[in-house]
């Protein structure tokens, strides 16, 4: 077993590298190209939102901060994962390679990109307006729980795009919607209670919030409950993806 996990995470490595490579080959600025997004969106928002709309909420560069990075780093994965088996498709069919493995390497991919943005905002930030920095002992649970919760979206979408080609176009439309109305630039409690729901069980704001209590707002508390539903959504969203893997998988390997 411990055999299998190495050669496994072997075979994620290479695949993260040549993925990096591979992007960056022949360009000039390279690795910043890739965080480039996320820092004029979050520069733009935050303008938009606090000096043009004006969002009274304390600190709300650090608010906008902890919603939208974990909202780019799923819809990101989401996209880039959803058609990599059949893109893969040649080196499924010919190598004996887990398409898990392929799945890793994209989300390890876009991991080395959310913490290169997130480092790149959070200490400018925190030198202007200095949050509770007790909170960044919790963002290492808030982001495993982030990994495993969009690991198990990205390989039922992955397997759902073999098996229904529309699948993409579906989720594009799907996270222009949900950009909205998911609670990132704006929080929770500004939504009227009769239109909660939208939030309350929307499985992406469930990964997001614990973020708030861990990088925004130190609540120990908050970020119990927080993490518990995340952790419940993450599992469910990775079980979810195994039975549904054991029930297409030789569809799938006929499909690609």
């Amino acid at each position: 077993m411990r055999h299998a996990g190495a050669i496994y995470w072997s075979q994620i490595r290479a695949m993260t590298i040549a993925n990096l490579k591979s992007r960056y080959r022949k360009t000039v600025a390279g690795f910043f190209w890739v965080v480039l997004n996320p820092l004029i969106m979050f520069g733009v928002q935050a303008f938009v939102f606090r000096r043009i709309m004006k969002i009274q909420i304390p600190n709300y560069s650090m608010f906008l901060l902890s919603g939208l990075l974990p909202w780019i780093f799923i819809s990101q994965s989401l996209e880039m994962t959803t058609s990599v088996f059949i893109s893969s498709g040649p080196i499924l069919r010919s190598f004996s390679i887990h398409p898990l493995v392929f799945l890793a390497a994209q989300l390890l991919d876009n991991l080395i990109n959310f913490t290169a943005a997130f480092l790149m905002l959070y200490v400018p930030l925190w030198f202007y307006n200095p949050p509770n920095i007790a909170g960044l002992v919790l963002l290492p649970i808030s982001i495993a729980v982030l990994i495993i919760g969009v690991l198990g979206m990205s390989w039922i979408l992955a397997t759902s795009q073999v098996l229904m080609r529309d699948t993409r176009f579906m989720l594009s439309f799907a996270l222009n919607i949900g950009f909205f109305l998911t609670p990132i630039f704006y929080p929770r409690e500004f939504v009227p209670p009769q239109y909660r729901f939208l939030s309350d069980y929307n499985p992406i704001f469930r990964l997001i919030d614990p973020f708030r209590y861990s990088i925004y707002q130190y609540d120990l508390l908050q970020f119990a409950r927080a993490i518990a539903l995340a952790a419940g959504v993450a599992l469910a969203s990775l079980a979810a993806a195994v039975l549904l893997w054991r029930r297409k998988e030789t569809g799938v390997y006929l499909a690609l």
